[in-house]
C-alpha cells in the first residue's frame, strides 16, 4: 500500500500540528526528552495505543515475545521486567543492531506490536507520534532506532510499509524519544496496524522499556477532521 499525498488544506493542518509537537514528520530525529508529557495535551479526534508485553500487565520475566498487543489499555505495572531472557539479562526488550530493514526476522533483532484486526476500514489521516523509552547498551557508539508502521493482512500474512522514522539513541539511561509521521491512508477492514522496531549501529544495541506505569511507551494519532 503506497502513501497518498495529503490535500493542500490537510497539509497545512498537519504542518500546524507538527509545529505544536515541536517535530517534523520528515526529520529523522523528531525530539527526545526524559520527561513524560500528558496525553491530555492531545485534542479531540486523537487516540492512544500503548505497547504491551505478553502477558499484560507483566507479572515477571519472559522470553522474547512477538506480535505483541497494541491497544488503548493504560499500563499499570510498577516495575520493568526482562522481556527477553533468551536474548540478554537486562530489564526491558533488547534490540540488537542489524540491517535496519522492516523485513528483519532474526530473534533479538526486532520487536513488533499489532492492533486487533479492524472490523471496518480505519482511516489514518493526520500525525502519528511514537513516544518510546529507550537506551543504548554499549559505551563505544550510539544506536539508531528505526520504527516502521505497517499494514498487516492476516489472511495473506502480507505487509505494506506505511512509512518509517529513526532516532539516535545516545543515552545509557532510559529516556523517552519521540518520532512522528504524517499519514493519509486507510487500513482495510480485517487488517491490523503494526509497529515494528529494529536498530543499526556499531558495537552497541538498544534496550526498550514499555508496559509499566512509569514507562508508557505509546503511539498517538492526531486525526485531522474530515472537511
Amino acid at each position: 500500500m503506497a502513501l497518498r499525498s495529503l490535500p493542500h488544506r490537510s497539509v497545512l493542518a498537519a504542518a500546524a500540528i507538527l509545529s505544536l509537537l515541536g517535530a517534523s514528520a520528515g526529520a529523522s530525529l523528531a525530539r527526545s526528552t526524559s520527561s513524560t508529557p500528558t496525553d491530555a495535551t492531545f485534542t479531540a479526534g486523537s487516540w492512544v495505543l500503548y505497547l504491551h508485553n505478553r502477558p499484560t500487565p507483566p507479572v515477571g520475566n519472559t522470553t522474547a515475545q512477538f506480535a505483541l498487543a497494541l491497544d488503548a489499555t493504560v499500563p499499570t505495572a510498577g516495575s520493568l521486567n526482562n522481556y527477553d531472557t533468551d536474548c540478554d539479562l537486562l530489564a526491558g526488550r533488547l534490540i540488537q543492531s542489524g540491517g535496519g530493514l522492516s523485513s528483519e526476522a532474526t530473534l533479538c533483532d526486532y520487536a513488533n506490536w499489532q492492533t486487533a484486526a479492524y472490523a471496518a476500514d480505519r482511516a489514518l489521516n493526520g500525525t502519528i507520534t511514537l513516544r518510546i523509552y529507550a537506551a543504548k547498551t554499549g559505551l563505544a557508539t550510539n544506536t539508531t532506532l528505526i520504527a516502521f508502521l505497517r499494514d498487516f493482512n492476516p489472511s495473506t500474512s502480507g505487509y505494506a510499509d506505511l512509512g518509517s522514522q529513526s532516532v539516535l539513541v545516545n543515552t545509557l539511561t532510559q529516556t523517552m524519544f519521540t518520532l512522528a509521521w504524517s499519514l493519509n491512508t486507510t487500513i482495510p477492514a480485517g487488517h491490523k496496524l503494526e509497529l515494528k522496531i529494529v536498530a543499526t549501529g556499531t558495537l552497541t544495541n538498544a534496550i526498550l522499556a514499555y508496559d509499566t506505569s512509569g514507562q508508557q511507551s505509546r503511539l498517538v494519532l492526531l486525526q485531522i477532521p474530515a472537511t
